[in-house]
């Protein structure tokens, strides 16, 4: 029996061997970038082709490029998001971004067109420079023209509200809609990016231009005259159209349209294939222009990369680092960072970056830049550093150092297992009573270095921030004439020639300013002023210092001074600003140690659950807390030993033991001190483990994906059965055949690891349906071993079963091995006997 599901298993293994190959083996590795830049994509029938080679491609969407709603309002994006985020695209394979707002952008005032017959060249700003980098980085580009939906960077229904269209759908028919469109289309193709000198009809890194997002209502005269139009305007390059769900009827059928657009909500390598093989039957190329980045399976993956009619896989949607740390978060239930938040986006990440990689091929792209971390703050929490940083596109984690010495070191590793950009800002557990220096090194998967921050350090009492200058969200005020200009992995900001201008910061108590500047010399540098009411601006003498082609300016403000600003002349040539360093006063010190708190579960509970997380008040003044729980009262060889935690709860990474014993101490932690738990370490006991209850299940389909048929067996139907259960909730039904295999069976993996360790028995309620020779084989994985025990199902009415660990034994097929109960990974029931029902419920590990 169990050697058909072992094969069957064998062979999923092995398609995740491939797929973490593939993933592993980035595309991003060095090729003649510059000949493929300037070749366009062309269609050869049904297919794609560049310099003559079949073109095969996956990729995902940043519909933000152009523009951006998550920036606490509607702004365009930082030239660091636009290059971050791309480069991640291409840490995961892909060789097309799909962009909306590179080519949608209406209605706002910092739209491309803000109004009817208005438009704003300041708009093509970042869309200049995404198009610059996506060149630079070997991306293709599919830019839509308009939008079904009416979000913040506007669409058709825009254009109908200013021609007073009663229908909206009415832009299809109406002749001065498609006038409008038709302008705004000439705008966009014709404008010339100032960093190529190209005009985007020109320019080969786009590769296709959409008619619009999820077209829903397009006639077949309009697809044809816009197609027309717009591949008059950009005849080397390809045009796309598609709808929200389905194969649109009218770009299958216009001679216009070169690619079918289809979208998927959630990801269906079935459908996809379908649709593909209609659209490529037409003669026309087939896109999976979206599709839900939270269902992309491994198996997905394979599927779609083997099928030649699928020419492209965008998923849906990517964000890369934010200004300041962390990622760029979005609501919208499908937001995909790169390597993945959680388990669930790690494995979408993976597969999605295996499908780029399997259907590019031997493809040369160029060798992506590594930008290193970036450390923006070190900061006081009740006196212990906080240290953030601005993450590295492509990088897995990181490295935190410190040093009391200098910027030199020597360098102290502080995190013994690496963090991730979700770990940001990151607690120093240990921070000195001195000044500290810190460092951040961006780690690849397999934990070698990539880049390495330059060195932010902060005294005992003091805070330091920085401010890159990406955004003006960390100044106070600057006249509008300031012009920033991306350089390199950073900005130079400057007013114009001849102009005046000035920039200012809100300061706490600063203790020192430094403002550096792309300049050798004293030439065109701002002069200095403060402000102590926020009003009255004094002028304050900076010290100048220059080295290796860059100028130094540092103030020492008075502490009552709550503001600080450039001011520069009109100059020919003003000395470009590229970052500020502030240094304050800290906020958050501490006097005393941390006050009293409890901590839960209390000294001699019993019962307690395992899966419940370790709780405790706040203590007032706590900087952070640590952890330790162990089965000792002296707390030796702790099971759980954790500090920087800065809630009030704490869920161990795998479950407790059942019926075990332990001892628990929470302290509390800040500048001035420590203070443990009231009572601290108190004694608890847990009781038995759920392993399922059947009661967390939304309906049959859910349980059918976390119970799944051994493929090799005969068929089972899994459904949830309130009526048959142990008397409440709900129970497992299985209704089976074993057939000619002679065997049927489903397969758990648990979502995650369980410890049995402390249990003797495994309990669960099942019920027969009086079939003949019905028996149920319980099986489960421990450690990566094989464990299983068959008793009889005779009770019609259910009954609890009993079922000793020690009696579990290894099927003859499997690895032999030791008992090891502390990582149990999958559960499993096979049916034996004539066909039939069972009923299982209510399934622990207990003593």
């Amino acid at each position: 029996m169990p050697r058909h599901r072992r094969r069957a298993f064998a062979s999923l293994l092995t398609v995740s061997a491939v797929l973490v190959a593939a993933a592993a083996s980035s595309s991003a590795s060095a090729g003649p970038g510059g000949r493929s830049a300037d070749a366009f994509v062309q269609r050869d029938g049904s297919t794609l082709t560049l310099h003559g080679k079949p073109f095969r491609f996956a990729g995902t969407n940043l519909y933000w490029l152009g523009l951006d709603e998550n920036v606490g309002g509607v702004d365009h994006p930082t030239y660091f998001r636009i290059d971050d985020a791309l480069k991640t695209a291409r840490a995961m394979n892909a060789t097309v971004v799909r962009s909306h707002t590179l080519g949608t952008s209406l209605g706002c005032p910092q739209c491309i067109q803000p109004a009817a017959g208005t438009f704003n060249e300041d708009a093509f700003a970042p869309i200049d420079y995404a198009v610059d980098r996506a060149r630079a980085h070997g991306l293709r580009l599919i830019v839509p023209l308009t939008d079904q939906w009416d979000y913040y960077h506007g669409g058709y229904p825009t254009m109908a509200k200013w021609l007073g269209l009663k229908d909206p759908k009415d832009f299809y028919t109406d002749p001065r809609a498609r006038a409008a469109y038709k302008e705004y289309v000439r705008h966009v193709l014709d404008h010339v990016n100032p960093y190529t000198g190209l005009a985007y009809k020109d320019d080969p890194t786009i590769m296709s231009w959409e008619l619009g997002n999820e077209l829903n209502d397009m006639t077949r005269d309009w697809v044809d005259e816009m197609g027309a139009y717009v591949g008059g305007l950009a005849p080397r390059h390809l045009i796309s159209a598609g709808r929200q769900q389905g194969v649109d009827a009218a770009a299958l059928a216009s001679d216009e349209v070169d690619i079918v657009d289809v979208h998927y909500y959630p990801t269906s390598a079935a459908a996809m294939t379908a649709d593909a093989a209609r659209v490529t039957a037409r003669g026309k190329v087939y896109l999976a222009g979206e599709h839900g980045s939270d269902s992309l399976t491994a198996a997905d993956a394979l599927t779609l990369a083997d099928d030649p009619d699928v020419g492209g896989v965008l998923s849906w949607s990517l964000f890369g680092h934010a200004d300041d740390h962390g990622y760029v978060q979005h609501d919208d239930g499908y937001t995909l960072h790169h390597p993945g938040d959680t388990a669930a986006m790690r494995a979408d990440v993976l597969a999605s970056s295996a499908l780029g990689k399997i259907v590019a091929g031997e493809r040369q792209l160029p060798a992506v830049p590594v930008t290193p971390p970036l450390i923006t703050a070190v900061t006081k929490r009740s006196g212990i550093n906080e240290v953030a940083w601005r993450g590295t596109a492509g990088a897995h984690a990181y490295r935190v150092q410190r040093s009391v010495r200098g910027e030199d070191g020597p360098w102290t590793t502080l995190t013994g297992t690496p963090v991730t950009d979700n770990d940001a800002p990151w607690l120093d557990p240990s921070t000195p009573k001195s000044r500290a220096w810190y460092r951040v090194t961006a780690l690849d998967r397999a934990g070698r270095p990539l880049a390495t921050s330059a060195a932010l350090n902060a005294g005992p009492e003091q805070d330091v921030r920085v401010d890159p200058l990406q955004s003006w969200a960390g100044t106070a005020a600057h006249s509008a004439g300031l012009v920033r200009t991306p350089d390199g992995d950073g900005v130079r900001i400057a007013p114009r020639a001849r102009r005046e201008g000035q920039i200012a910061w809100k300061t706490r108590r600063p203790q020192e300013i430094t403002a550096h500047f792309a300049t050798d010399g004293h030439r065109g540098l701002p002069t200095a002023q403060i402000t102590r009411d926020g009003t009255t601006w004094t002028p304050v003498k900076p010290t100048v210092s220059t080295a290796r082609g860059t100028t130094v300016l540092r103030i020492e403000p008075p502490r009552e001074a709550v503001g600080a600003r450039l001011v520069w002349a009109a100059s020919s040539r003003p000395a470009p600003l590229t970052g500020v360093t502030l240094a304050e006063e800290a906020a958050s010190a501490a006097t005393t140690a941390p006050g009293t708190f409890r901590q839960s579960p209390e000294d001699g509970a019993t019962g307690v659950s395992v899966t419940d997380p370790l709780t405790w008040t706040a203590a007032e003044g706590a900087a952070h807390y640590a952890v330790t729980l162990s089965t000792h009262a002296d707390l030796s060889d702790p099971v759980v030993d954790v500090a920087g935690l800065r809630t009030t709860s704490y869920r161990p990474p795998v479950n407790l033991r059942p019926s075990t014993t332990y001892y628990l101490r929470v302290t509390a932690v800040n500048g001035a001190g420590t203070r443990t738990a009231d009572g601290a370490p108190t004694r608890f006991t847990t009781g038995a483990l759920t392993v399922d209850d059947f009661e967390g299940y939304q309906d049959g389909a859910a349980l059918s994906a976390a119970y799944v048929r051994n493929p090799g067996g005969g068929p089972v139907t899994v459904s949830l059965d309130a009526e048959h259960a142990d008397g409440q909730g709900s129970a497992l039904r299985a209704a089976y055949d074993p057939g000619t295999p002679g065997y049927a069976g489903i397969i758990r993996s648990l979502p995650a690891p369980q410890d049995w360790g402390g249990a003797r028995t495994l309990r669960l309620w099942a019920r027969s349906d009086g079939s003949a020779d019905q028996s149920l084989t319980v099986q489960f994985v421990a450690a990566g071993i094989y464990w299983e025990t068959t008793v009889p199902l005779t009770d019609t009415d259910g009954t609890r079963i009993d079922l000793p660990l020690a009696e579990f034994t290894n099927p003859p097929w499997a690895t032999k091995g030791p008992l090891d109960l502390s990582r149990v990974s999958q559960l499993s029931f096979y049916f034996n006997g004539a066909a039939g029902t069972a009923w299982v419920d209510s399934i622990t590990a207990t003593d």
